[in-house]
């Protein structure tokens, strides 16, 4: 409506009435001003491209200057798609950035890219991007260098531009070896400086609001959202010249400063404010110590400093009650770990021997689904916990909203027997809920658990899907729901699966080596899993494993008398859990690899190796 607006009276080319803009472009004719005031007047008044004079009437305003600004400067302004949220796990789907310099568009730079990954389906519908579009496409090693010669000598913009920056970075540094550190602008956070009324940012939002037609910019498409940010960047050139604006360092200070006064330290607390000063950037895990030091707090965070920081500066009332119990704190010890699954280890372990108030509590999750194939007429059913009892666990889940969800599906489509609940008995017992289940065969019964299984581990392919629906319909019986109805069943537990990321074998039959960054990019730490438990763990330099200790090791845990079953204690079980979160959280920042049945260490080792001193393995799942 403002684009509509914005261009009727720019034809006008003078002050004009509600009443009169009304006739114009609402065809409304005999409208009164007051009313067509009350239809018009939000759009007019929220926009800074419209002003009224004393008689109520309204102009469409020129651009705010024409004059040239900074005129040398070269600006890139850059947008990518992607799989995901976070590198390496996801990665590039799209490159673009079109070049401004004295307030024109002086030049593009489009590529698509193949990911080297599946697209999800919930990136598809919003991009268009699928995985036949970028099958023939060069990969992110072959695109990136020509990508970044065109962003040489350039500031780069972008909107909400630290998610471009943050993948653009991180591939340089670790497929290329090279330092990525432009001048860096953000639309977003200018925009909030520059339109305060606007409310909204986001890219269709800020275009609407600022009257520019980019209808013919493919929106969540690289290339369309680059241009249509460039656009909007060209004007607040000009409004940022308006401002008294007279240097590019002018304009990077202007987008970071703070509008809320910063909080003052806690009162009562102990601590020497200059050691926060100290405190690393980095991400990973810290504690807080008392005089004897021992940990009264720990916690884990993507910035230590801001972490312990916001502890101790709170801002608002629930903080500032939260830090007065922290008086005792007399030291800050910190930890960088640049993986999330060392940082969760690290903070588990932290706790456990905490004398403070989270040392201990509920791990990485809310709960799991077991299946309970020890019995006769295996169940389906939630435990609180991991145990190693002969049963399959799959999990954990972060909300129990989301367990009962996939439970009722699983037993919409497949007719299990039920649990009885007893008590503060996790686990239920076998015993029968009174539900209405046909009478099923034992081995018919154990063939729909196998089934169940495949599916909830990713293993059943969708051509099978007839063939299962038949032997449903025959294990139901009598008491089986309309053949439409048990399919819409079947499609709301394979979405249901597919949602929460249940793929690859239950807790306790996983074989894994996890290799992750250690306290610094350059190093790795080695996690060898056996039976889904935490059994070795081995850091070293990235540029030199320790080949021989690690043959060592993966023998031990895999091919010795350690492999021997042990029943795991409860700090086992605690760390177990914390894999299969992180798992299922797709975190990866190094790669896995899955110790296939039958493998030997003189497969293993090699494709170790190469995984290791290849970047390209990062954020991936391998097989040896």
């Amino acid at each position: 409506m403002r684009q509509t607006i914005h261009r009727a009276l720019k034809q006008e080319g003078k002050h004009v009435s509600c009443a009169e803009l009304a006739r114009k472009i609402l065809k409304a004719e005999g409208l009164k001003e007051d009313s067509a005031g009350a239809i018009l007047g939000p759009y007019l008044e929220s926009s800074p491209h419209f002003t009224q004079d004393d008689k109520g009437r309204w102009l469409a305003l020129e651009p705010l200057l024409k004059s040239r600004f900074l005129p040398d400067v070269t600006f890139a302004v850059v947008d990518i798609e992607t799989t995901g949220g976070r590198p390496p796990q996801h990665r590039p789907t799209e490159l673009a950035a079109v070049k401004v310099r004295d307030g024109k568009i002086t030049g593009e730079y489009h590529a698509l890219v193949n990911p080297g990954r599946e697209i999800p389906w919930s990136v598809v519908r919003l991009t268009g991007i699928t995985d036949a579009m970028v099958l023939d496409q060069p990969e992110l090693t072959e695109v990136l260098p020509s990508f970044l010669d065109f962003l040489e000598d350039t500031v780069f913009v972008a909107h909400c531009a630290n998610f471009d920056l943050h993948f653009i970075r991180y591939f340089t540094t670790e497929y290329l070896g090279r330092e990525f550190a432009p001048p860096v602008l953000c639309t977003f956070k200018l925009a909030q400086r520059l339109l305060p009324k606007a409310g909204r940012y986001n890219l269709g939002e800020l275009a609407s609001f600022i009257s520019l037609d980019d209808s013919e910019n493919d929106r969540h498409r690289a290339l369309g959202d680059s241009k249509t940010t460039a656009e909007i960047f060209i004007r607040f050139l000009r409004m940022l010249q308006a401002f008294g604006l007279e240097s590019l360092e002018d304009m990077l200070d202007f987008q970071d400063v703070a509008t809320a006064e910063a909080p003052s330290l806690a009162e009562g607390v102990s601590i020497d404010p200059a050691t926060l000063n100290d405190l690393p950037t980095d991400r990973g895990v810290f504690r807080l110590l008392n005089e004897k030091s021992e940990t009264v707090y720990s916690g884990k965070a993507p910035d230590i400093q801001r972490a312990v920081r916001d502890i101790f500066y709170p801002k608002n009332r629930s903080a500032t009650k939260f830090v007065q119990k922290l008086r005792t704190v007399r030291k800050v010890v910190a930890q960088p770990l640049e993986s999330e699954l060392g940082m969760s280890l690290q903070a588990v372990r932290i706790r456990r021997n905490s004398k403070g108030m989270n040392g201990a509590g509920q791990v990485g999750g809310t709960g799991f689904l077991k299946i309970s194939l020890g019995s006769q007429f295996p169940r389906a059913y939630s435990v609180n916990n991991l145990a190693v009892d002969g049963g399959a666990y799959y999990g954990p889940f972060r909300k129990q909203a989301q367990l009962r969800d996939l439970l009722g599906a699983i037993h919409a489509v497949f007719p299990l027997h039920r649990v009885q609940r007893s008590g503060k008995d996790s686990g239920g017992q076998e015993a029968d809920s009174g539900g209405v289940v046909p009478e099923i065969p034992v081995a018919q019964y154990k063939k729909m658990i196998a089934r169940l299984q495949r599916m909830l581990e990713g293993r059943m392919r969708r051509t099978s899907e007839d063939s299962l629906l038949a032997f449903l319909r025959e294990a139901w019986g009598k008491k089986a729901p309309s053949p439409g109805q048990l399919k819409r069943n079947l499609g709301r537990l394979r979405h249901l699966v597919k949602n929460h990321s249940l793929s690859g074998p239950s807790v306790e039959q996983r074989n894994i080596i996890i290799v992750e960054p250690g306290g610094t990019m350059q190093r790795r730490v080695c996690y060898i899993v056996r039976g889904g438990i935490l059994v070795d763990e081995l850091e070293f330099e990235r540029i030199a494993p320790p080949v021989d200790e690690l043959a060592a090791r993966i023998q031990a845990a895999y091919f010795g008398e350690e492999a021997q079953a042990t029943t795991p204690g409860k700090e086992a079980l605690e760390e177990a859990v914390v894999i299969a979160s992180w798992l299922r959280r797709e975190l990866i920042d190094g790669f896995v690899m899955d110790i296939s049945p039958g493998a030997e260490l003189e497969e293993i080792l090699p494709a170790l190796i190469q995984a290791v001193a290849d970047p390209r393995a990062a954020g991936t799942s391998i097989t040896a």
